[in-house]
Parts: C-alpha cells; structure tokens; sequence
C-alpha cells in the first residue's frame, strides 16, 4: 500500500460566469516524498528571489525563468497532473440529472480523483480554501465518494493557497489549461507558458490525453454529448 498527496484547484468553475468553460485540476505526489518537494519549490522560488505566492492570475514576465524551472522540476519528479475540462458549460442541463450546478462541480470533482486513485492505496485530498462555505464543499465531495461505492473515502481538508507550494503549481498548471481552452490570446507570459509545458511534453493542453497517459492527464467533456 502507498500513500499520496493530491492538491486541488480549479478554474472558472461559477455557473453564472462570463467564461463557458470549467476546468478542474489536481497534483498528485508520493506522500514520502511531499517534504523534499515542497522545500524544493520553495528553494526555486528563492534562487529566483521570489518567495511569495505563485497565482496564475498574477504572473509577471520577470519572472518567466522561475515559472519554467517550475515547470521543468514537475517533469522530473514524480508528481503528476490531472485536469477535467467542462466545455459548452450554458449546456449543462442540471434538472435532467436532478443536481444543482454545486452538485455537479463535486461530481466533476470526483471525476478528476477516482483516475488518480484506486482502492488500494491511500490519499490526503487538500483543496483550496476560497471562502466559508469550505467547511459545506468538503461534506459534498465526501457525499459523493461515498454514494459511488468505487473508492474508499480519503482523507480532505482545506488550506489556503498563499501557505501551499503544491496548491500554487495545481493552479499555475489548472490556469494554465483553461487559459488555452478559453483561446485567449491577450497575455504573453501566459502564452509562453503554455507554450513551453506543450513543448517540453509534447502535448496540446486544449485535447484530451490518452487514458493511459499519466504526467499531465487531460479529459474533456461535452454536456451536448452527455445523455
């Protein structure tokens, strides 16, 4: 039996948005390893004389080399990446499936973990915590673990981002993929970004991985196409 550490965040997510898209990620690591790496990052960031908060929101260009190095040390390690992507999000038809749009985002949520899990092994789930319904969001996710009958529940609790090195790279990467996904072209950092991750694993971050595929695993779902 191993242990690990998942790390979650997500992108344009609210129901009620301008953005027709949601995307859902997660970093998973070996839990013996998760002290090396997380003092790693930090160290990253120090080299570059950035020891603050790294949000995909607030990028700055100066930066950029840290940003790579980032990028680069999640290649060499044995952390690996998992991103679910909702497409056409003013399709989704919540009544058909007698959810409210919370319910479905925990659904999608469990979408993204039960790939990365299996009954074997064990998981300590960290998700962001963005506002005081943290404590409500937790007992969702849990419901929904629990209703599925697949995978023991795991172990989940909030933390916040600015106090998390894993949480930061979840949403540099989540942030990253929504950004593609969206087409947005107005920010160059942001563009080069997503430029050297698609290089440097070869890979499209706006096109569904194969199944197999671990390191940088993407799905994307189409409500249209969900009866």
């Amino acid at each position: 039996m191993s242990n690990y550490k998942i790390f979650c965040d997500e992108s344009c997510h609210l129901q009620n948005d301008s953005w027709d898209i949601m995307s859902l990620g997660a970093v998973k690591l070996p839990a013996d390893e998760y002290e090396k790496i997380k003092n790693d990052i930090k160290e990253i960031k120090l080299k570059h004389k950035n020891p603050f908060e790294i949000k995909w929101t607030k990028l700055s260009y100066s930066r950029m080399p840290l940003y790579k190095e980032l990028i680069d040390y999640f290649i060499d390690s044995h952390m690996s990446f998992r991103v679910v992507t909702i497409i056409n999000k003013q399709d989704l038809n919540h009544n058909a499936f007698n959810q409210t749009h919370s319910q479905f985002y925990y659904k999608t949520y469990y979408l993204v973990l039960k790939k990365i899990m299996n009954e074997n092994d064990k998981y300590q789930v960290y998700m962001d915590l963005k506002d005081t319904r943290g404590k409500e969001a937790l007992i969702n996710l849990i419901e929904v673990f629990q209703k599925s009958h697949e995978l023991p529940t795991p172990f989940m609790q909030h933390i916040r981002a600015d106090e998390s090195q894993l949480l930061q790279l979840t949403d540099l990467f989540t942030g990253a993929v929504s950004y593609k996904m969206r087409n947005l072209k107005g920010s160059k950092i942001k563009l080069e970004i997503i430029e050297y991750i698609e290089k440097r694993l070869s890979i499209q971050l706006n096109t569904t991985s194969s199944y197999g595929y671990e390191k940088f695993n993407r799905f994307i779902q189409d409500p249209k196409k969900v009866k």
